[in-house]
């Protein structure tokens, strides 16, 4: 068995609030796994990588993301599986160079993120591990209802619980780990309100009764006040977004143990960037409610409802590759550093399942990490450092 040592560094393992001083890891080169973490004289293996007295941290795991997402009309091309597939390509090379080692999909036009989690063993490409959704589930006329070539549709659109069961078998069939659902209107659909209450409460009942029997998670664009309840008494793993989330319901998601990934850049850049950029009916609703949206998901962190970072990666100004923008965010809303480094970490692994494996770097699970000059425990911008190292699986890929 062959190992490498990495030594002379501060280590964030991610399941407390502090490094580890002068710190080193193994690694096993085969299972890319870390074997053995301490402090001090470090053990000789195979390789020895000094770090320089940097700061190492797990690799950022996204939970809401939108590989592939495309502006069609801007480009003057239409919305192709080709065309997407190559966009989602570029998407994840690029959000693994910023950091990101592990994504959840939460809808992705033609399957594609499906297709790609599937093929990837016979034909590899780079980029963070994924939980991929496929299509969405949303109403005709809602958030997500975008008409597609030949008669083909960016979602599923739904009319009855019937109609869910399908969908998530369908997305089951397919090889989905992830079921969307569009609970309310949003800020990027044209035809509603972010407080339009789509799905119903017995279609999302259906929709999470599928999704849990066959051990997939699933997850809610809610923003208005009903949609948000109808998803969180509906028993999804995590509302995302959150705008209008109500104390009753904070106080039921902390009972449920229901996560929330707020996706707050998302609001930022559209609300700072979007005037004259995007339509002036999206801008003017996250104008109208992006004050509520900080408000309201701060209330829920200092609540201690479970966090999640998701970021809606591919919307306006907001690539997967800067994901690291979101744990700003989250401390202006109020978390702590280590909230939103947790949120970054652990978080996102316990919502995705995959904190056997991922989250932190504790012995046993994947050396996937991030290399640092500054302490990311005192200043969460440090993980937007440009030149940073990334490591996945403990091999170094930018």
């Amino acid at each position: 068995m062959s190992e490498t040592v990495f030594e002379n560094c501060n280590l964030f393992v991610g399941n407390e609030d502090k490094l580890l001083e002068n710190a080193w890891f193994v690694v096993d080169d085969e299972s890319g796994r870390l074997t053995k973490v301490g402090t001090g004289d470090a053990p000789q293996g195979d390789q020895q990588v000094d770090l320089n007295g940097q700061y190492v941290m797990s690799g950022l795991i996204n939970a809401h993301t939108h590989v592939g997402l495309i502006n069609a009309a801007k480009d003057h091309y239409p919305e192709t599986e080709a065309l997407v597939t190559y966009q989602a390509l570029k998407d994840l090379k690029n959000g693994l160079r910023g950091g990101v080692t592990y994504i959840r999909s939460c809808g992705v036009s033609f399957d594609v993120d499906v297709k790609l989690k599937k093929m990837r063993d016979s034909y590899p490409f780079e980029g963070p591990g994924i939980k991929p959704a496929g299509m969405p589930i949303s109403i005709l006329g809602g958030h997500g209802d975008q008409p597609l070539e030949d008669n083909k549709n960016a979602s599923h659109l739904v009319n009855s619980p019937d109609d869910v069961r399908k969908a998530v078998r369908e997305q089951f069939k397919k090889g989905a780990e992830n079921i969307k659902l569009m609970a309310t209107g949003g800020i990027m659909s044209q035809g509603d309100e972010i407080d339009d209450t789509e799905l119903s409460l017995e279609e999302m009942q259906m929709a999470v009764k599928e999704a849990h029997s066959k051990h997939m998670t699933i997850c809610a664009h809610a923003e208005g006040r009903l949609g948000i309840h109808y998803a969180v008494v509906a028993g999804v793993d995590s509302v995302e977004h959150g705008f209008y989330v109500s104390d009753e319901d904070i106080e039921l998601m902390k009972k449920q143990g229901t996560f929330l990934s707020p996706t707050l850049i998302a609001g930022h850049q559209i609300a700072v960037y979007g005037k004259g950029k995007m339509s002036d009916f999206s801008y003017q609703k996250m104008c109208e409610h992006v004050n509520a949206f900080y408000k309201n998901v701060g209330k829920a962190i200092e609540s201690g409802v479970k966090l999640a970072l998701g970021t809606d990666a591919g919307t306006f100004m907001n690539p997967l590759k800067d994901t690291a923008k979101e744990l700003t965010e989250l401390t202006k809303a109020g978390a702590s550093n280590y909230q939103a480094l947790r949120a970054a970490g652990l978080g996102s692994a316990e919502l995705l399942k995959i904190d056997q494996d991922y989250g932190s770097l504790e012995v046993g699970k994947y050396a996937d990490f991030l290399v640092l000059k500054d302490n990311p425990l005192k200043d969460v911008s440090a993980v937007e450092q440009a030149d940073k190292q990334v490591y996945q699986h403990g091999e170094r890929k930018f």
